[in-house]
């Protein structure tokens, strides 16, 4: 895991200061598993609690996070998807709270990528700082759930790390 520290946005761009969160785990899956697992609901939500996204994965398109009680949790776009090596997205709007709001949008980049056997899945999320505090705790857990999924057919019991979902 990486945590860069916070660097201001370029002069062209005025706003609020930004960093990243860098994360890497190796899964023992094929690279179309781990997109598939990444991009398709019925997927997605037993290794993220219920959550889902709504898109076509096309860049340039809307994408909304969805807590499992279909409440908005946050509004964004799609700003690459290359099967089965890249997936990008902006976030706009987080939905669920207004602490964020002054934040500026934050970006997740997920590149998968073949490594001996495994798919090595690195994740870059460039955010606030605050918004980073917040997503360098879960996002070594999502992921570790994640994987667990695909190698064992199992997610891991997330609410042992964050608690019951209060969506």
């Amino acid at each position: 895991m990486t945590q860069t520290t916070t660097a201001r946005t370029p002069a062209t761009q005025a706003g609020p200061a930004t960093g990243s969160f860098e994360y890497a785990i190796y899964v023992a899956t094929r690279a179309e598993k781990l997109w598939d697992a990444l991009t398709i609901n019925e997927l997605r939500r037993h290794w993220w609690r219920g959550h889902t996204v709504e898109t076509d994965w096309k860049p340039g398109s809307p994408i909304t996070g969805r807590f499992p009680d279909g409440s908005e949790e946050f509004r964004g776009r799609v700003v690459a998807a290359e099967r089965p090596g890249r997936l990008a997205w902006e976030v706009d709007e987080v939905s669920w709270t207004d602490e964020f709001a002054e934040d500026g949008p934050s970006r997740l980049d997920f590149t998968l990528e073949p490594f001996n056997g495994l798919t090595r899945l690195t994740l870059r999320h460039r955010a606030s700082p605050k918004m980073l505090a917040l997503v360098g705790q879960g996002w070594p857990a999502v992921l570790s759930s994640l994987k667990s999924l695909l190698e064992t057919g199992n997610p891991l019991p997330l609410d042992l790390v964050f608690g019951p979902e209060r969506r």
